[in-house]
């Protein structure tokens, strides 16, 4: 496929069809790779735990007797038991 060089204000861009945008999941952000003898466009990847500190800071951390019950729950191991 080939893709014509165009100007983008001060700097150049290419074009992408959208089909190619949506085939490779691109959004607003791409990773470029720069390598030896080409160029490597790939979607950003997304940390899956991005946000949970902000969340479980938000969280209301109040035990119920629920999880005060289990806390307090001892499992008796035998004695001739090993791990």
């Amino acid at each position: 496929m080939k893709a014509k060089i165009i100007k983008i204000g001060n700097s150049k861009g290419i074009r992408l069809p959208n089909e190619i945008i949506k085939e490779y999941k691109l959004d607003e952000e791409v990773t470029l790779e720069l390598r030896e003898d080409c160029i490597v466009i790939k979607p950003v990847e997304i940390d899956p735990r991005a946000g949970w500190e902000e969340i479980y800071k938000k969280m209301d951390h109040t035990l119920t007797q629920e999880d005060k019950d289990w806390l307090d729950f001892e499992d008796p191991i035998p004695e001739d038991w090993t791990w």
